[in-house]
């Protein structure tokens, strides 16, 4: 009686990788797609060059530097400079007023 009851509760052994089916073309596709994708955006990101810009804007008394990272130097300061822009003033005209203002100072580096 003891065996039978052993028997009945005992584990099936876990298999740790199931039966593995060949993959259809469409996935297959669709793995080498999404793995060129990510080596893409990877490469983008690390690959290119790009400064850092600290810039500071100041604007009725208010002061507010940011740094920034682009493509090129100028894209750097202008996102610097609009960002900036944007924790200083209080509503549109304010704004566009701010950002035709030249940055109080700029310091960009080569990555």
């Amino acid at each position: 009686m003891h065996s039978s009851l052993v028997t009945a509760f005992s584990v099936q052994p876990l298999e740790v990788f199931p039966i593995l089916r060949p993959l259809s073309k469409p996935a297959i596709v669709g793995i080498l797609f999404a793995v060129f994708l990510l080596a893409l955006i990877v490469y983008q990101t690390l690959g290119m060059n790009q400064y850092e810009c600290e810039v500071c804007v100041e604007f009725d008394g208010r002061t507010k530097c940011l740094t920034v990272k682009g493509e090129n130097e100028l894209q750097a300061v202008q996102t610097a400079k609009d960002n900036a822009c944007s924790y200083v003033v209080n509503g549109r005209a304010e704004s566009f007023r701010c950002s035709q203002t030249p940055p109080a100072s700029t310091r960009c580096k080569h990555l």
